[in-house]
């Protein structure tokens, strides 16, 4: 069943080339829609929008911010600091456990960050682990 012309034309209008993409691939798909084509767009939309938000509130971190992170993790575990990079380099991924653990550590280093800003500081120190270690 092709789509309605409106809605068709509320698609064409969006601006995220992806996003129109997925409706699309969503809408054209295989398999029996348990919701409108309506409900659909709607629900992936407001699915992008809320992402889009919550990726905006994210914290930006510096560079300098990384690089006081890895001096305080150096000084505080240098054991740890030590394996960090070798996994890093060796492996390209860092064992459940012990990134659990430099978690709580920026968590220790700046008591205020939210889950996601310190996951976010947490993939930018693994960015650094990895140009150190060529």
């Amino acid at each position: 069943m092709p789509i309605a012309p409106e809605l068709q034309a509320k698609i064409d209008a969006l601006e995220d080339e992806n996003l129109r993409h997925r409706i699309l691939r969503v809408l054209n798909g295989p398999g029996k829609k348990r919701a409108s084509d309506e409900a659909i767009y709607e629900t992936i939309v407001s699915s992008y929008t809320m992402a889009t938000e919550q990726q905006a509130r994210l914290r930006k971190w510096t560079d300098d911010e990384v690089v006081a992170f890895a001096k305080y993790f150096k000084e505080k575990q240098p054991e740890d600091y030590v394996e960090f990079l070798r996994q890093e380099k060796e492996f390209n991924e860092i064992e459940g456990g012990f990134a659990l653990g430099v978690r709580q550590l920026v968590k220790e280093w700046m008591p205020d960050l939210n889950r996601n800003d310190c996951s976010g500081m947490f993939s930018r120190f693994r960015d650094y682990a990895q140009s150190r270690a060529h």
